[in-house]
């Protein structure tokens, strides 16, 4: 039996941890090391490999120490102890384990559980999403001997992967831009840091990333066909299963990609401003039946509950309790109308709040330096903005137009539906990547038309001379 040393709520650290902690970090320096010189001779993207993968750890670890050390509870220590239950059922009657994890959260499931392995909470193991994702932690957990900081640290691991994959897909289109993409990707403080940890956010961060970089593999018809339809369809059950409401946004935003991709091909431009309205249309009118049939699995931010969901939670949001935590875009009629009325503000407070001014501890300080480092770099975008060659820019990369389309769109969905800063910073990690990865990718193309019209002035400066 392992001597215990220490206890921060109800989360053991126990002395082996540490050891096991600085050797596996180890291996992942040597094996990290080993696949950056393997590749970057011929793949230069590789440079950051290490660099992304560090910062993708320390996020973990640091949110691990915020959580225990700062906070002492949270919902990542609710999962760590749910799922904990299942890896001590797991050594106690495997066969108990067997049917307790492929089973449903009914009493009965529950029943498999005893007073040696303990009891996952109910609250939790009776809600899908939840113990969908509990039961992507526990063989994590396994592995780690029950472990909060060395399961944290892998899956800090086994989700970077997602982040290199979306960074390697963004590069594949404009390998000019490997190094901006690299911070707009992989160092995003809010994404290292709640996409890295034992919470949902983790890993419907990283499905997200996957599905949209085998959504590229199909449009592109790269790889093996049958194998990128199949992590369409696996990645996209992850998200249903665990924050259905992301699909809201993914599926509208995958059609335009797809529609526009072809449409981007068609030699007459007449020909396709005339069909872009039509498509539009056809992706609208798909996407509204596709989500209702999602039915009650996208609960609150279903097609029939939304918009009411969005308004109570505007209202609730007045009341005391939430001491300064939350922000008001203003009531609205849980209408299409009056839901559409508030889109500059959901959409403002989505992408840039909270604020600095917002802030009421350092987890929210550290979100809103970022929030205002993005949003100082999206208005010099819109300041320098050349319309039209940003138009023709997109016409030729639908990879650009997709990801401001969702970009915009999960904005906007957040910041009419939560109006929690607490929730907000987790909620919306999903578009941060492709946001800034748009922002990066479009800044540079205007200083680069900028650069080129300053040097063939001064060359035609020179030969008037």
């Amino acid at each position: 039996m392992y001597v215990q040393t220490f206890t921060y709520g109800k989360v053991p650290i126990h002395f082996w941890e540490v050891l096991v902690m600085v050797l596996l970090l180890f291996i992942v320096y040597l094996a990290g090391a080993a696949i950056r010189k393997r590749n970057i001779a011929k793949q230069p993207e590789y440079k950051y490999f290490i660099y992304g993968l560090w910062t993708k750890i320390l996020g973990g670890l640091f949110f691990a120490c915020i959580y225990i050390f700062y906070y002492v509870q949270g919902d990542t220590t609710s999962y760590y102890e749910c799922a904990m239950s299942f890896s001590k059922l797991f050594y106690h009657d495997f066969g108990n384990f067997l049917q307790a994890y492929f089973g449903d959260g009914s009493p009965e499931t529950k029943s498999f559980f005893t007073a040696d392995t303990g009891e996952p909470m109910m609250y939790m193991f009776g809600e899908s999403s939840t113990r969908f994702t509990m039961k992507l932690i526990v063989p994590f957990m396994i592995v780690s001997g029950d472990s909060y900081f060395i399961t944290t640290l892998l899956v800090s691991i086994f989700t970077y992967g997602a982040l290199w994959r979306l960074y390697m897909m963004f590069s594949s289109y404009f390998p000019e831009y490997r190094k901006q993409l690299a911070f707009a990707i992989l160092f995003m403080p809010s994404v290292m840091f709640w996409g890295s940890g034992i919470l949902k956010d983790s890993f419907t961060l990283a499905a997200t990333c996957y599905l949209i970089v085998a959504f590229n593999q199909f449009i592109q018809r790269k790889g093996n066909m049958f194998l990128n339809v199949i992590s369409i369809l696996v990645f996209s059950l992850v998200v249903i299963s665990i924050k259905a409401y992301i699909m809201i946004i993914l599926m509208p935003s995958s059609f335009v990609w797809l529609f526009y991709n072809r449409i981007s091909k068609m030699k007459n431009r007449l020909l396709r401003n005339l069909i872009v309205p039509f498509v539009y249309v056809v992706i609208v009118a798909g996407s509204y039946f596709g989500l209702k049939a999602f039915g009650e699995s996208l609960g609150k931010f279903s097609v029939d509950k939304a918009l009411k969901t969005a308004s109570i939670n505007q209202n609730d949001l007045k009341q005391e309790y939430y001491e300064g935590n939350s922000f008001d875009i203003g009531d609205f009629e849980p209408t299409i109308a009056g839901a559409l009325s508030k889109f500059p503000q959901a959409t403002m407070a989505g992408l840039f709040r909270p604020y600095l001014w917002d802030t009421r501890n350092v987890v929210m300080l550290l979100s809103g330096l970022e929030n205002l480092f993005i949003m100082g770099l999206t208005f010099l975008v819109l300041l320098r903005m050349k319309w039209k060659r940003i138009y023709l820019f997109v016409s030729d990369h639908p990879i650009i137009l997709y990801s401001m389309v969702f970009s915009v769109l999960f904005a906007y969905m957040v910041g009419l539906t939560t109006p929690n800063f607490g929730a907000l910073v987790r909620f919306k990690i999903p578009l941060i990547p492709l946001y800034m990865a748009c922002l990066m990718v479009i800044y540079g193309e205007l200083r680069k038309k900028h650069t080129l019209g300053f040097e063939a002035k001064k060359l035609r400066k020179n030969s008037v001379k």
